[in-house]
């Protein structure tokens, strides 16, 4: 259905259209005409449109008075100010105010614009504001829960719970979820009556649209792989590291070879985070590296391409990553690099996927070169078998003293086994470099 079909007001229709949405989502023609009445719970993919299958209906009912007659709570600063960015379009259109408010920021600034029509924020500053009387919910008309899993996920239920039991009980509320844990379905029964539910995607488990593959990869040689893949495949990519300090040193890595790369994690100042996504959403930049954290709340439309630069640790991040692209009806492409270390979390993410994910391989080289991984290439103990031939006989003894003479500390020479002039060694990981260095051997050569 299209927007200028739909019974809204026109105020509506002239905002939309000057964003440019044209035809409406599955999610916001089923729900929208709906939630001008009653309540709703609709489980829907981040990314399937629900931001304006709420924002329609709240500007439909809302007056315009000078006190607060919407809520929107959400997980994140950054969803924050994207939903609030949605918002605000509306309300210029109708002549009402909104505001973002979330906690690393002015708060000042935030009372400044106190109070709205619509209200946008995390839990913890509304929780702050509400307490010290600049945020008063007794009138509000609309409450709507977005992401209300990733809150449940983040340790929001109570302070959710605290907030909704100091708000307008005649209130109209809207509850949003990618997932519908018991959390989720307690709040509907505690605080929801007669409402409609719409079940609109399967658990974000099945990452449709997403081509799914995975890589064996040591860990020196990931950025060298990521720069093959990013030369080779050019878009938009979002890559995830498990550490702050991991997403910082990728990121600079990649600016040092030429590429439009920046970090976003939780140590960086908000400013410094605001700059970095706008600039990543304009298309100043193409590759933004962030921890899950950091990442949670992210809706960036054209992501063509997810990396898991590292393994996540938990399968329900892998399915949060890979759910940043292949939206709103368009394909995406999700890489994880898994290390050998790494093959126990890979194989319990992909039992809870439900499928074996295919391996790639990325062709080419980028402007990062490759070297020889010999962590990857261990036994279990951390061993490397090398094959060599010496220009005579030499007693085990004398090949340990001539591997101690080449830079290799004595304990981490392993097995030897001699049998003429030929043989092999185990050189622990740490020191396998030196062994092709060592003079008093004729040829070296590692066994795979």
């Amino acid at each position: 259905m299209k927007f200028e079909n739909m019974k809204i007001d026109s105020r509506a229709k002239t905002a939309l259209r000057k964003k440019g949405f044209v035809n409406a989502t599955e999610v916001q023609e089923k729900v929208i005409p709906v939630a001008m009445k009653k309540d709703v719970v609709v489980q829907s993919r981040t990314g399937s449109g629900k931001t304006l299958a709420f924002l329609i209906p709240i500007f439909e009912g809302v007056e315009g008075r000078r006190d607060v007659e919407a809520i929107i709570l959400v997980p994140t600063r950054e969803l924050a100010q994207q939903v609030e960015h949605e918002a605000r379009a509306f309300a210029k259109e109708f002549g009402y105010s909104s505001v973002c408010i979330y906690g690393g920021a002015s708060i000042e600034k935030q009372i400044e614009n106190l109070p709205s029509t619509i209200v946008v924020g995390t839990p913890g500053r509304v929780m702050d504001l509400m307490r010290r009387g600049y945020l008063s919910l007794n009138n509000i008309k609309f409450f709507v829960l977005d992401e209300a899993d990733r809150m449940m996920d983040m340790g929001f239920l109570d302070d959710i719970i605290w907030i909704m039991k100091r708000s307008n009980e005649r209130k109209r509320i809207f509850l949003f979820s990618a997932t519908m844990p018991p959390q989720i379905i307690g709040i509907a029964h505690r605080f929801m009556k007669d409402e409609e539910k719409f079940i609109l995607s399967e658990d974000e488990i099945t990452a449709k649209g997403v081509e799914q593959y995975w890589i064996s990869v040591g860990e020196i040689n990931k950025m060298a792989k990521l720069s093959a893949l990013i030369d080779s495949e050019p878009g938009k990519y979002l890559i995830f590291c498990n550490t702050k300090r991991k997403t910082q040193e990728v990121a600079e890595k990649l600016q040092r070879f030429g590429y439009k790369s920046y970090p976003l994690h939780g140590d960086m100042r908000q400013a410094s985070r605001t700059r970095t996504m706008n600039d990543f959403k304009n298309g100043k930049i193409n590759i933004l590296v962030s921890t899950d954290v950091a990442a949670r709340g992210i809706d960036v439309h054209g992501i063509t391409h997810v990396v898991n630069y590292d393994v996540p640790l938990y399968p329900k991040d892998y399915v949060h990553r890979i759910g940043r692209t292949g939206r709103m009806e368009k394909n995406g492409k999700s890489i994880t690099f898994v290390r050998k270390d790494d093959i126990e979390y890979w194989e319990r993410i992909e039992r809870f996927v439900g499928k074996k994910i295919k391996r790639m391989k990325i062709e080419g080289k980028g402007r990062i070169k490759e070297r020889i991984d010999y962590r990857e290439y261990a036994n279990a103990y951390g061993m490397v078998r090398f094959k060599f031939s010496a220009p005579r006989d030499f007693s085990e003894w004398e090949l340990t003293k001539i591997l101690e003479n080449g830079g290799i500390k004595d304990y981490h020479i392993g097995s030897i086994n001699m049998q003429g002039k030929e043989g092999y060694v185990e050189i622990h990981y740490a020191s396998a470099h030196r062994v092709k260095g060592v003079r008093a051997l004729k040829s070296v050569q590692m066994m795979r």
